[in-house]
């Protein structure tokens, strides 16, 4: 949003490419080759750990705790999908391709963030170690969109989008699931921060022509010189739904 970037609030958001849509996974060959059309490495457990330093071998998920995850390698520069179940699993959960292109997503994130630092180290984040994991600059730009993609699968409005977001209830999304473990252990200073990118990202992802024409009649007898005072001001306090109705007045008029 054009009138966010002179208040020069937060490095500008990092839009992951799409992916090129292809025939159901219904095997692990099918997602190897759903990575290779896709520019991301898929590989089994054991391959991934031999791959490992011995630092990192230490950070590493255990084999079998979780079924699948995925990281960015920056020395391949590209993402790696890290199968650690049975094979069959690709074929076992009806939405496994959703979650694989969500998950991609957010590793495509860390990618380009390596690229603008020009950054080949190899090192895994501890998501044992919860506070300093979710707090770290990178993972907040990243988890943001992922909390902000799951949002916009389900509302058509950024308003409706934070009505959703501060009514979560654990179980119901695995967005809302992350956000609940993200607010469970990081400080107010850090949810903000989150919440600021995933208004930015909610943004991109949900268009003003998708979004409701029902204006407050207090901010639409406004002048327009006077919505951009108050979409500064919301935008500052963290009150993202009033600031999303005046972006909303703001674009009509143009």
């Amino acid at each position: 949003m054009k009138y966010l970037k002179k208040f020069k609030l937060f490095e500008a958001v990092i839009i992951p490419d799409k992916i090129k849509e292809v025939r159901k996974l219904l095997s692990f060959d099918d997602l190897v080759e759903y990575g290779v059309v896709n520019g991301f490495d898929v590989v089994e457990y054991n391959e991934f750990f031999e791959t490992l330093s011995d630092n990192n071998k230490k950070t590493a998920p255990p084999k079998g705790a979780i079924p699948f995850f995925a990281l960015f390698n920056p020395l391949r520069k590209k993402a790696m999908f890290v199968v650690n179940a049975p094979t069959d699993i690709v074929r076992r959960i009806p939405n496994f391709k959703e979650i694989v292109d969500d998950i991609i997503g957010h590793e495509r994130i860390h990618g380009e963030q390596n690229i603008r630092r020009k950054e080949l180290t190899f090192d895994l984040p501890n998501p044992t170690e919860r506070k300093k994991y979710f707090s770290n600059s990178d993972e907040i730009m990243a988890f943001a969109w992922s909390i902000a993609n799951g949002l916009a699968k389900k509302n058509s409005t950024i308003q409706g989008a934070f009505q959703d977001l501060n009514n979560n209830k654990w179980g119901r999304e695995e967005h809302f699931n992350l956000w609940n473990s993200i607010k469970d252990v990081c400080d107010d200073k850090i949810i903000k921060k989150y919440r600021k990118y995933i208004y930015l990202y909610l943004n991109k992802m949900i268009k003003p022509d998708s979004e409701s024409n029902i204006i407050s009649n207090k901010y639409s007898k406004k002048s327009t010189s006077e919505l951009k005072s108050l979409l500064r001001h919301f935008v500052n306090n963290e009150e993202y739904e009033k600031a999303s109705t005046i972006r909303d007045e703001i674009n009509q008029r143009k």
